[in-house]
């Protein structure tokens, strides 16, 4: 309360007035008094706040689409501090890709929570965000509660909450598109592979069948002669190089394939003797563990070839006294082949291009007997997996219901 002269003054404020059309009015009412304290009437103070109530109210819309989109994104995203990485707040999409709870996120630390899969490299992605506008499509690899390592694409955009900064993240999982880039790159090269061997096999063939006919005779005429010994060294080495044509031609096969329901373990039961006999010879041994598995439609010449090569590639990745082990069984409705070695692994960087035509990390490999085994499991609606370590390989063919 103030006192002027003989009047006396008291200062209270009026509410909102919301007068209509959208308007609003805020302002003060000050009682005027006599010096004896009767009342005299009031002075009131009006300002148009209008303008501001509306900014106040986009804000809020604003606010709640944000939060709207954020909740509803397709896309795992986050808001973290951009101070020391707390996390604030993720969507649903995030929880179920990182395979997370809420409440075992939110407060904590993102570097934490085992989302980046390689030390420093959030540091380093705020360090371009802070020089940069904002980041958009960073590929990384960020890891799951499993364990398990994904592919993202990675996006963050500095943004304002409360006063305080913050770094909001989009993550779009790329795994499993990836893996159908490789799977059609890989088709693609096989598809080549195939017309190569279509145009120019079946003629390479055909020269090197009279040539392998001619030494043979050639052989036996000279057979009591010094020089019968190199009609051998020939004739081998005409039928390695026509076994490397029949590889070019199984790839380039259009035809038709010939299935029969019939059973995996009778098909392995019927070569074992020369897949035993393979092993004895580099003084390795082999173990089949053949489980009880349902009929399916087979190609049995195809699914031998299959059988072999991969067999082959396991013996000859093992020192002398090693093992290989065959197994089928049952994974739901889906059987299982799997061929293990005890070699030395398959280097991460050559993960990606097995099964690729010419590729090959052996001296002598022509790299066909692997893409020869894709082609067979593509034909059979067959999925090929590996898990590799310094302590041996394994190739898993599975065989999926219809």
């Amino acid at each position: 309360m103030e006192r002027k002269g003989n009047r006396v003054f008291a200062e209270t404020f009026c509410p909102i007035l919301h007068i209509g059309k959208g308007a609003y009015l805020w302002g003060t009412a000050s009682p005027l008094y006599d010096d004896k304290g009767n009342p005299l009437g009031a002075i009131e103070c009006f300002r148009d706040i209008t303008k501001h109530k509306q900014m106040e109210k986009e804000l809020r819309l604003s606010e709640e689409r944000f939060s709207k989109a954020f909740r509803a994104s397709p896309y795992p995203m986050s808001i973290t501090s951009l101070d020391d990485g707390a996390i604030i707040d993720v969507n649903d999409v995030f929880l179920q890709t990182v395979g997370r709870t809420r409440a075992s996120v939110i407060g904590k630390k993102i570097s934490d929570c085992g989302f980046w899969s390689i030390p420093g490299e959030r540091e380093e992605l705020l360090l371009q965000l802070s020089e940069d506008s904002g980041i958009r499509n960073k590929e990384i690899i960020f890891k799951k509660e499993s364990g398990e390592l994904r592919d993202g694409l990675f996006s963050a955009e500095i943004i304002e909450i409360n006063d305080m900064q913050c770094v909001l993240v989009i993550v779009n999982d790329i795994t499993e598109r990836k893996r159908f880039n490789r799977e059609m790159a890989h088709l693609d090269r096989l598809n080549l592979v195939g017309e190569m061997a279509a145009t120019i096999a079946h003629e390479i063939r055909n020269h090197m069948t009279n040539i392998l006919g001619f030494a043979e005779i050639l052989k036996i005429e000279t057979e009591k002669t010094p020089n019968s010994i190199y009609f051998d060294f020939i004739i081998e080495e005409l039928h390695q190089a026509n076994s490397i044509v029949e590889e070019f031609l199984f790839l380039a096969r259009s035809k038709p394939l010939t299935l029969r329901k019939q059973g995996l373990n009778e098909i392995l039961n019927a070569i074992s003797h020369l897949i035993q006999a393979s092993a004895v010879r580099g003084k390795k041994d082999v173990v089949f563990e053949l489980n009880e598995v349902v009929d399916i439609l087979l190609d049995e010449k195809e699914i031998r070839q299959l059988v072999l090569n991969l067999v082959r590639n396991g013996l000859e990745a093992m020192d002398t006294g090693r093992k290989l082990t065959i197994r089928t069984y049952m994974n739901l409705s889906d059987v299982v082949l799997t061929v293990s070695d005890q070699g030395h692994g398959i280097a991460a960087e050559d993960l990606d291009k097995i099964g690729t035509p010419f590729f090959t990390t052996k001296e002598e490999g022509t790299g066909l007997g692997l893409a020869v085994c894709y082609s067979v499991a593509a034909r059979h609606n067959a999925d090929i997996k590996i898990k590799t370590s310094p302590k041996g390989t394994t190739f898993f063919i599975i065989f999926k219901k219809g």
